[in-house]
């Protein structure tokens, strides 16, 4: 035969023609072959046949359920715009019982007029021709000095062009440095309020037996407290304070809770409301606010509160005067001075710095219209 001519039984055809026109018959004829014999065998009744057939349906509906489109399918993690987590202290007490008060000086000094001026006199009565007597009055100066505080921050202008919301740093820097020199404030006036030496003589401590989250009646002392504080001439009010532990066993106690039953029934805690009112005190506020007790660079430590564990009396002026009396005053020179600027000489791109600033005095002026009373609970 020759080599370029194919026998097709007795029709000799060359193998172009042969190529064109019967080779893809007969592919196609092999492929329904192929196909009829497929069907016949998946409608077949055989066992055998069945449980292929099951086992092939079962791993092509897992193959749909596994690509199937879901939520994590058509989401990659972003920062939420509206929503973020950022602690806050809670609320400070200690402007409240010391109020700040503006000097126009850095340092100076004030007067303290003689206590006994104005509860003594010599005799009033006065004859036909006599000379009245002549009263005699005595000043005294004490001084403050205001000393600089201020904290600064700083955030770089790649940082501020990378956030995402809900972030603004630029917000942040300032915010963060002003709400660590209200902290440092406070601090330091709960050091002095909570601090009996600074009392003089009044201040006392409950005995163990006596305290008040264990049974014993917080009327007496508190009642002395408030009856021992000196008034001054201007306007002011009797404050309590406290810590939020000396309020708890305060709320639960039952002697106090006694004091507000009607009819043999209690309303359930006490809240500071009542208790200053039926003290007849303008409020009492509780220092619930927390300090890290780890030093800086050091992981966090106990999560402590400022305000320890005492319960005080303070006369507070509403009205500040050069003739008034009150614990003390937080002396301030100056407003609270914030400043921003930019600093092109650092990082890629520069940054911007946040100052906050202040010069404070936190004083004691009137020792004697305070009263303190310490370990009221263990």
């Amino acid at each position: 035969m020759d080599k370029d001519l194919v026998d097709l039984g007795g029709k000799r055809v060359d193998f172009g023609t042969f190529a064109r026109q019967y080779q893809p018959n007969v592919a196609a004829a092999k492929y329904n072959a192929y196909m009829n014999s497929l069907q016949s065998k998946l409608e077949s009744n055989d066992p055998a046949v069945k449980a292929l057939r099951d086992q092939m349906n079962a791993a092509l509906v897992g193959m749909r359920t596994r690509a199937d489109i879901g939520p994590t399918t058509v989401h990659q993690n972003s920062t939420l715009s509206n929503v973020s987590i950022q602690y806050a202290n809670d609320e400070y007490i200690g402007d409240r019982l010391m109020p700040i008060i503006p000097v126009s000086k850095k340092s100076d000094v004030y007067y303290i007029y003689d206590k006994r001026n104005r509860l003594a006199y010599p005799d009033s009565r006065l004859g036909p021709r006599g000379q009245a007597n002549e009263i005699s009055e005595s000043r005294s100066t004490a001084s403050y000095l205001c000393e600089g505080h201020g904290f600064e921050n700083y955030v770089d202008q790649e940082t501020l062009n990378n956030q995402d919301a809900p972030l603004n740093e630029m917000v942040d820097l300032t915010e963060a440095v002003a709400e660590g020199l209200a902290f440092k404030r406070e601090v330091a006036q709960a050091d002095i309020l909570c601090d009996y030496a600074n009392y003089g003589t009044q201040y006392a401590a409950v005995a163990a037996a006596d305290r008040w989250d264990v049974g014993g009646d917080p009327s007496a002392k508190i009642l002395t407290a408030i009856g021992t504080c000196w008034s001054g001439r201007g306007a002011g009010e009797q404050w309590g304070f406290c810590s939020w532990d000396v309020m708890k066993a305060l709320m639960t106690n039952a002697h106090i809770r006694d004091l507000f039953k009607y009819g043999g029934n209690s309303p359930g805690f006490a809240t500071p409301q009542m208790i200053s009112d039926f003290f007849g005190l303008a409020g009492i506020l509780v220092g619930k606010a927390r300090k890290d007790t780890a030093n800086e660079g050091q992981a966090a430590g106990t999560y402590s509160r400022i305000w320890s564990n005492v319960f005080g009396v303070v006369r507070v002026a509403t009205r500040p005067t050069v003739r008034n009396a009150a614990f003390g005053y937080t002396f301030r020179h100056g407003p609270l001075r914030t400043t921003t600027w930019f600093d092109q000489r650092l990082g890629v791109a520069g940054g911007y710095f946040g100052k906050v600033t202040e010069s404070r005095d936190e004083k004691i002026v009137a020792a004697d219209t305070g009263y303190l009373i310490t370990t009221p609970i263990g």
